[in-house]
């Protein structure tokens, strides 16, 4: 009886610990695949980034949600698809033609993530400054830019 009961115990013992580890496991595959996904919302704003200190709006116009929301100096408020905010932000760029710009403070919420910036432009031969802020919402696996705003 004794034996009957050791080997239920090891046994039992053995079944724990394959399920412990195999949760440990989980979570950290879990972490991990938070981690890239973070990464990747990063690299995003770089991208961004990168393309209003250049003015290329088609660095990063293929990340726009179907509707995106505008909020521009130059008065351009409301909802835009995805072609018509490409436009309306292209002309703007024309317009407000960049110095430098830089992307910070990132933050990250249950919704998303987002990120704040200084914008420096020449408009009209006058150098100028704006507050950037950029808004990103996940879409399944991937990042989508839902809101930018330049005051």
């Amino acid at each position: 009886m004794n034996k009957k009961i050791f080997i239920l115990s090891v046994f039992l013992i053995a079944i724990f610990f394959f399920f412990s580890n195999s949760a440990q496991e989980k979570e950290r595959t879990n972490d991990s695949e938070q981690n890239r996904f973070k990464e990747s919302a990063i690299a995003l704003f770089q991208k961004i980034e990168n393309g209003i200190s250049s003015g290329k709006v088609s660095n990063f116009s293929k990340f726009f949600s179907s509707q995106i929301y505008l909020s521009l100096s130059n008065g351009v408020n409301g909802y835009y698809s995805s072609n018509q905010a490409y436009y309306v932000l292209v002309e703007y760029f024309k317009m407000y033609q960049s110095t430098s710009f830089e992307l910070g403070n990132m933050q990250e919420d249950e919704s998303g993530m987002s990120a704040t910036g200084s914008y420096n432009y020449i408009f009209k031969g006058k150098r100028e400054a704006a507050q950037v802020y950029v808004s990103l919402k996940s879409t399944g696996k991937k990042w989508k830019i839902t809101q930018i705003t330049i005051n």
